[in-house]
C-alpha cells in the first residue's frame, strides 16, 4: 500500500512538473532529477519571480484567509479571482493555494508582525500575562500575552505575544521559558514592569513559584493576580450559603433543552403564546471559565420563571416525567423565588465590576473606585449607618464589619427583593431573609481576603488620574517611589518627584483619560525640543503598562480552540501562533484585513526560501505544485 502511494506521488510531480517546464526553464544551479525531487521534497527552483503587485495581492489574499476562514477555502477562491478578469495584470497572475497560503502566513506575514511589535515595544517598559492549558490533543500550551505602551498608537495595548509547548507545569520550566524566550527576542528582563497570573500555587504561591522566580530577579516587580479570577471565587464561595436546589433548577433547566429539539420547540410555541409572538432566550449553563456566568443564567430563568413554571407543570402530568415535577416543585416554592431574585440584583453588581476588569478599553485610575464602590454597596446594606460614615478607604482590609451588623430585619436587600419577600409567610421570610444576609457577609469577607494585594496596586495608578495630576493641592508619590528600584523603567526619583509638582503649571488638552494624558505629557518638549516631564511620563506609563486582569490571555486560549479544532487538529503550534499574531495585529493596528498594506519586509521575504522549514508538512506533490505555480 505504501509502495503504490508512493509511486502515485512520484506521477504527479513528474505530470506536474512536464506540464509546468514548458514554460520556465530549470535552474542551472540546481542539478535534481524528477524522482529525487519527489523522494526527499526538495524545492525546485524557477527563473519566473512574481512581480510586486501580484506579491502584494497574494500577501493581501493571505491575511483575509488568517482573518475570516479555513486556509483550504483559498483553493477555489485564487481560482476564481483570476477567472473574474484574465486580462487584469495583476488577477491575471495570481496563483495562490494552499501550500503557499499556509507558507505566507507561517513564515512571512506572522515572523514580520513579530517583528514589528517587538519594534514597537523597543526598550519601553512592558509586562506579560501569561497562563498554561492542555489543548484536545494533550499538549501542554504556555500562552503569553504583552502589555506596553504603543508609539505607533500612542495607548497601552495588549497583545498576543507566543505560544510556547511545554512538557511539565511546574514553576522552574515556566520561569526558564519565560527568559529564554525574551532573551531570544531581544527583550531586556530588566525592562519586564509587572507580570499577570491565575490564583494556582505554581504561578503566585508564596514560597517556590513563578511569582517568587521573578520576585528573586526584579524585586520590584508588579505581580497581579487576576482580580477576575478572585471576584469569580468571592462570589461562588458566597452563593455556598444558597439552597442547593437553586443551582440544581439553573443546571437541569439548561439540560432539558440541551439535547432535545422536540422540547425546545414545545417550550418557544408556548411562550409565543403567552408573549405575543416573542423568542424565548436560551438558559446558559454553569461554566468554570466564564466569570460569574450563573448570574447570566439566574436573570434569564427569573424572565422566564412563569412559563418554565407552566411548562413543567404540563410535563409532569402529561409525561409523567419525573425530572419535571422535582422543577416544577421547586418553581412553585415563592422562597426559591425571593432567592433567585435577590442573587440576580447582587451578583449583577459583581459582574458589573468584573466586566470592568476584563475590558481593554477601560481607564485603570478608576479601577479603584469601582471596586470600593462594590465593596461599601454591600457594605450599606448590612453594616450599622452610623459606622460606616467612619470608614475610610485605608482601612479596606483590616475593617471589622461583622462587629457592628444590623438585625436582619433592619436590612433592606432592594425593592425587588423585598417585594418577593412580602409574599412569604413570616416565619419562612426570616429564614430567607437570614440567609441573605449569609451571603453579603461572606461576599465581603471574601472579598476583603482576596484582594488587598490588587487593591495596593490599583491604589497607585488611581493617584495617576489626570485630574489629581493637574490640582494644585494633590497627594505626594513618596509611597510609590519608595517601592520602585529600576531607574531605567520609572525614572530618576528627584525628577520624578520635582516634574509632579510641575504638572499643574501647563494646560493640557487631553484630561478626560488617563492613558491620553500620559501619552500628550511624553511628548510635550520644551524650546531645545527636550521632553519637560520625561521621568514622571516614563513612571505613570511603566506602571499603567502592568496588567489588571488575566482576561486577555483566557481570550486567547478561546481563540486558540477555534483555530485549532477536530477538524484542523494536525495545526503544528507554528503555525497556530503566526495565525494569531496575524489576527491580533490586523485587529489592533489596522482595524481589519481591509487596510492591511504588506510592509517592504514582508514583500522581501516573499521568495523561494519561505518554503525551507523544517515544521512544515507538506507532501512532495503539493510543494512541487507550488513551487511550479510561483
Amino acid at each position: 500500500m505504501a509502495s503504490a502511494t508512493t509511486s502515485r506521488t512520484r506521477l504527479n510531480v513528474k505530470k506536474y512538473a512536464q506540464k509546468y517546464c514548458k514554460e520556465w526553464e530549470y535552474d542551472p544551479n540546481l542539478k535534481v532529477s524528477l524522482d529525487k525531487a519527489a523522494k526527499s521534497s526538495q524545492q525546485l527552483h524557477f527563473s519566473k519571480t512574481l512581480l510586486k503587485p501580484t506579491k502584494i495581492a497574494e500577501l493581501k489574499l493571505a491575511a483575509y484567509i488568517t482573518e475570516h476562514g479555513a486556509i483550504q477555502n483559498i483553493d477555489h477562491l485564487g481560482e476564481i479571482l483570476p477567472f473574474i478578469d484574465p486580462k487584469s495584470e495583476i488577477l491575471g497572475t495570481l496563483k495562490i493555494h494552499r501550500t503557499k497560503c499556509s507558507m505566507l502566513i507561517k513564515n512571512v506575514l506572522g515572523p514580520a508582525m513579530l517583528q514589528d511589535m517587538l519594534t514597537d515595544v523597543g526598550d519601553s517598559a512592558y509586562s506579560l500575562i501569561i497562563d498554561e492549558t492542555t489543548d484536545m490533543t494533550t499538549d501542554k500550551i504556555l500562552a503569553i500575552m504583552i502589555r506596553y505602551f504603543s508609539k505607533i498608537k500612542q495607548d497601552i495595548i495588549t497583545t498576543f505575544y507566543r505560544y510556547i509547548k511545554i512538557s511539565k507545569c511546574d514553576a522552574t520550566t515556566i520561569y526558564e521559558i519565560i527568559k529564554k524566550t525574551l532573551l531570544e527576542d531581544s527583550l531586556p528582563l530588566d525592562m519586564l514592569v509587572g507580570i499577570g497570573l491565575d490564583g494556582t500555587n505554581v504561578m503566585i504561591g508564596e514560597h517556590h513559584s513563578v511569582a517568587a522566580l521573578l520576585k528573586r530577579d526584579l524585586p520590584d516587580i508588579i505581580i497581579v493576580n487576576c482580580t477576575c479570577h478572585s471576584l469569580h471565587l468571592c462570589a461562588e464561595k458566597a452563593s455556598e450559603c444558597m439552597p442547593r436546589q437553586l443551582e440544581f433548577l439553573i443546571r437541569e433547566s439548561h439540560n432539558w433543552f440541551s439535547y432535545s429539539s422536540k422540547r425546545l420547540e414545545a417550550y418557544r410555541g408556548l411562550y409565543e403564546v403567552m408573549n405575543e409572538s416573542r423568542a424565548p432566550k436560551k438558559i446558559p449553563g454553569f461554566c468554570g471559565t466564564r466569570w460569574l456566568a450563573r448570574s447570566h443564567a439566574i436573570r434569564t430563568l427569573l424572565e422566564q420563571w412563569e412559563e418554565l413554571k407552566l411548562l413543567f407543570s404540563m410535563a409532569r402530568s402529561e409525561d409523567r416525567c419525573f425530572m419535571a415535577e422535582k422543577l416544577y416543585d421547586i418553581m412553585k416554592c415563592d422562597a426559591n423565588h425571593a432567592y433567585f431574585t435577590f442573587l440576580d440584583v447582587h451578583l449583577r453588581q459583581v459582574t458589573k465590576v468584573n466586566s470592568l476588569f476584563q475590558s481593554d478599553n477601560i481607564d485603570p485610575a478608576k479601577l479603584l473606585e469601582d471596586l470600593f464602590m462594590l465593596f461599601k454597596n454591600v457594605l450599606q446594606i448590612i453594616v450599622i449607618p452610623r459606622k460606616l460614615e467612619t470608614f475610610i478607604e485605608t482601612e479596606y482590609a483590616s475593617f471589622d464589619f461583622q462587629s457592628y451588623l444590623m438585625h436582619v430585619s433592619a436590612m433592606h436587600f432592594g425593592y425587588t427583593v423585598e417585594e418577593a419577600l412580602s409574599k412569604l409567610v413570616r416565619e419562612e421570610k426570616e429564614h430567607v431573609r437570614q440567609r441573605c444576609k449569609n451571603f453579603l457577609v461572606i461576599l465581603c469577607t471574601e472579598l476583603q481576603k482576596r484582594l488587598p494585594k490588587n487593591i495596593a496596586f490599583l491604589k497607585s495608578v488611581a493617584k495617576l488620574s489626570p485630574d489629581i495630576a493637574t490640582s494644585q493641592v494633590k497627594p505626594t508619590l513618596v509611597d510609590i517611589l519608595q517601592n520602585v528600584q529600576r531607574v531605567e523603567v520609572y525614572g530618576c526619583k528627584q525628577e520624578v518627584e520635582t516634574e509632579w509638582n510641575n504638572l499643574q503649571n501647563k494646560a493640557w488638552q487631553n484630561k478626560s483619560r488617563c492613558i491620553e494624558f500620559w501619552a500628550e505629557v511624553q511628548r510635550d518638549t520644551d524650546a531645545a525640543g527636550n521632553k519637560r516631564f520625561s521621568n514622571i511620563s516614563k513612571l505613570a506609563l511603566s506602571l499603567l503598562s502592568a496588567p489588571i486582569s488575566n482576561a486577555a490571555v483566557e481570550r486567547a486560549f478561546s481563540v486558540y480552540s477555534i483555530v485549532k479544532n477536530k477538524l484542523r487538529n494536525r495545526l503544528s503550534l507554528p503555525m497556530i501562533q503566526s495565525i494569531m499574531l496575524v489576527t491580533y495585529n490586523l485587529r489592533l493596528f489596522r482595524n481589519s484585513c481591509v487596510n492591511f498594506t504588506p510592509s517592504k519586509t514582508m514583500i522581501d521575504n516573499f521568495n523561494n526560501s519561505m518554503y525551507n522549514n523544517n515544521g512544515c508538512d507538506v507532501e512532495a506533490e503539493d510543494t512541487l505544485i507550488v513551487m511550479c505555480e510561483q
